[in-house]
């Protein structure tokens, strides 16, 4: 994802290998689960600059939920700040419970940074992405890999 002059990310959507993406309707996809969006950060960036860019965005797709308050709190212990490579996973499993996973540029392997247990939350975040109201259709329609 580019945003004026400058690469922000790099996202990448995961649903099991079992589903077949040519067959189903975009509506399916986003709603099978098990599921992770995995973001790789190509620029620094502060967790309130990202705490802000997520409220930002839900505003733009005209999300509004009822626990926002309680997510941005949560969002608040649960993510680092980001430096150039850094890896955040959110992984939303078959009862849909969100799990963060966090990979510096420099580890080896992503480690569970925390969970958020209600339902509505993957489904919120993800919307960000994989919603027909997103601000990046072009990025939708290449997580879903809508022709």
């Amino acid at each position: 994802m580019d945003f004026l002059f400058w690469s922000v990310y790099k996202a990448e959507f995961f649903i099991p290998s079992e589903l077949d993406i040519s067959t189903q309707k975009p509506s399916e996809i986003i709603t099978s689960y098990p599921q992770a969006l995995k973001i790789t950060y190509l620029r620094d960036i502060s967790k309130q600059d990202l705490i802000q860019a997520t409220l930002d965005q839900w505003q733009q797709i005209g999300v509004t939920p009822k626990n926002l308050d309680a997510w941005l709190i949560q969002l608040n212990v649960i993510w680092p700040d980001i430096k150039k490579g850094d890896q955040l996973v959110l992984k939303v499993n078959r009862s849909q419970q969100s799990q963060f996973y966090f990979k510096a540029k420099s580890a080896n392997r992503l480690e569970l940074i925390g969970t958020i247990d209600d339902v509505s939350f993957g489904p919120t975040f993800s919307a960000i992405w994989l919603s027909e109201k997103t601000t990046r259709p072009e990025l939708r329609k290449q997580l879903l890999k809508i022709k």
